[in-house]
């Protein structure tokens, strides 16, 4: 079995579409990095200008209208408490206050998680093309049923095949999530504040970084054995951004109930040890008044790791019968 591995890992980097998918991911995260620049930059002496100009004209605008803006926002808080007892405005807070106005400076241990998220997203979407395509070209070429002659034993072929595709994308994704993390560092370090990263939040982040090579690997492993099912990369392709649009952004929008069922959710719970979303209640009152508004819901850590571990093992299951039972020429 060892050997097996070692072969198709070589035949893994061996492929056009690894090589391609493994550099898209680089310059897309070369182009997260110019994004983080972007965001830390602090603003031009002609942007502070600018800034401090428009809140000058605030304040003198505040000073002739804001006692009307007031009176105004109370009133209106005044009738929608009378369908909603917890509407607030923020009648007290609209005067103008220069912190508001102009860049805040950016935080890195603000910035880094969503960074990290970013990044993970984009690692587990090239492991699952890499390890389709990797499998599905082998059905497609012919060469599936060239290598059974050589290794008719089916099963170690198709453990060989899924773990090559696992294991080949571990170095790359730790590779790519420390170039994210060192370069997003070394930019906010440069342009902005690093404050308050303590020790335990440099143990957050690397906890997700874990989390998100444990991902990679699992979308590897899927796609390979989505490549076992549909035996092309077009289709797998197809039914995965089918799913994203149909299911994920139609599905999910219209049935907000059913959003601790998609795969979104569930990635976000496991990325972030517990994942915050928000679906809308309405109601009518005693008066007929027809309200909504957003609850906060939580989805844990628990549920976003066994919906994924359930679906990729059935994925990885219901793959090995069809590739044991079905002709492969």
């Amino acid at each position: 079995m060892k050997r097996l591995t070692k072969v198709e890992l070589r035949r893994l980097f061996s492929r056009r579409l690894t090589a391609i998918a493994l550099l898209g991911a680089l310059a897309v995260t070369g182009l997260m990095l110019f994004g983080t620049f972007t965001e830390a930059k602090p603003l031009s002496g002609a942007e502070l200008t600018s800034q401090r100009a428009q809140f000058d004209q605030a304040q003198k605008d505040w000073a002739i209208n804001g006692a009307q803006q007031v009176a105004d926002c109370q009133t209106q808080q005044a009738a929608a408490q009378k369908t909603d007892p917890n509407a607030v405005f923020g009648c007290d807070q609209m005067e103008p206050k220069l912190a508001n106005w102009g860049k805040p400076v950016a935080k890195f241990t603000e910035m880094m998680p969503n960074i990290l998220l970013a990044g993970s997203y984009l690692l587990a979407f090239v492991a699952f093309l890499v390890g389709a395509g990797f499998v599905a070209a082998e059905f497609s070429s012919g060469s599936m049923a060239n290598w059974l002659t050589f290794e008719p034993r089916r099963m170690r072929v198709y453990v060989s095949k899924l773990g090559a595709a696992g294991l080949g994308l571990i170095p790359v994704t730790v590779a790519l999530l420390g170039l994210l993390t060192a370069g997003s560092w070394l930019i906010v370090s440069h342009l902005a504040s690093t404050a308050g990263t303590t020790a335990k939040v440099w143990g957050d982040l690397a906890l997700m970084g874990g989390r998100a090579v444990a991902l990679a690997v699992a979308a590897a492993v899927a796609g390979a054995a989505m490549g076992v099912l549909l035996r092309h990369t077009a289709a797998v392709l197809g039914i995965a951004v089918g799913y994203l649009v149909l299911v994920e952004g139609v599905f999910g929008q219209a049935l907000q109930g059913a959003r601790p069922w998609l795969l979104q959710l569930n990635f976000n719970a496991w990325l972030q040890h517990g994942a915050k979303y928000f679906i809308q209640t309405c109601k009518t009152d005693a008066q007929g008044n027809y309200s909504c508004q957003g609850v906060e819901k939580v989805l844990s850590f628990g549920h976003g790791s066994a919906y994924l571990g359930l679906l990729v093992v059935l994925t990885v299951g219901l793959a090995a019968l069809v590739f044991r039972r079905r002709d492969v020429s």
